[in-house]
């Protein structure tokens, strides 16, 4: 057996491309807790990674069994705003990879138009994915399910089965396995076990082993 014949790459935006979970988890645990919801910066990072904003506001308001702030989403943008303007970093070897990588590529996250472009601008990684950002917002399911893979699949006119998908957390590898797609579970912080029986392919832990991978 060759090389793998893919046609597209398709990369998880918040811990494939950029550094920003720390920051937004911290501000959203530091939000919470000012409102009444006390939850710690550990607790954070284990209930809620990958799912999407949406589900962990539901799971907060059923485990407290109270409405958070009318405004509390606005108010945590509002806060991640300055911190990850000074402190965001691209993934470590992504800049790289990106320069490396031949394939046509793009770039599909929970995470809303408004983050996606902010979080690339400021890592200087836009450029390499203009035009070819699709968000959960632009369908109807969030990952786990596949449809944003599916979706971004589609407008890049590529068959589900020639992508190669780059995935950091478990809804995500869970999301673009049920799109029929090869996953590459990427744990430099995460867990290597639990992205590999989601349904990651190869799991690795340096960025800068992709391209030889691809």
């Amino acid at each position: 057996m060759g090389k793998n014949q893919f046609k597209l790459v398709i990369f998880d935006c918040d811990g494939v491309l950029v550094d920003s979970e720390p920051i937004i988890n911290r501000i959203f645990a530091e939000t919470l807790t000012e409102a009444g919801f006390p939850i710690t910066y550990t607790e954070v990072t284990q209930k809620f990674i990958g799912k999407s904003l949406k589900t962990c506001l539901e799971i907060i308001e059923e485990s407290y069994n109270k409405p958070l702030p009318k405004n509390f989403l606005e108010l945590c943008k509002e806060r991640e705003i300055v911190p990850l303007q000074q402190e965001l970093q691209p993934v470590s070897g992504i800049i790289e990879v990106l320069e490396q990588i031949t394939l046509p590529k793009c770039v599909a996250s929970n995470s809303s138009h408004r983050h996606i472009q902010l979080v690339l601008k400021l890592t200087g990684i836009l450029h390499q994915f203009d035009g070819k950002i699709y968000s959960a917002n632009d369908v109807s399911r969030p990952k786990p399910f596949p449809d944003v893979y599916l979706y971004a699949a589609k407008q890049m006119n590529t068959n589900p089965e020639d992508c190669a998908v780059i995935e950091d957390s478990v809804p995500g590898v869970q999301a673009a396995s049920a799109a029929g797609m090869t996953v590459f579970g990427y744990a430099e912080h995460g867990d290597r076990t639990a992205l590999a029986e989601a349904g990651a392919k190869i799991v690795f832990h340096d960025m800068r082993q992709l391209s030889q991978l691809l």
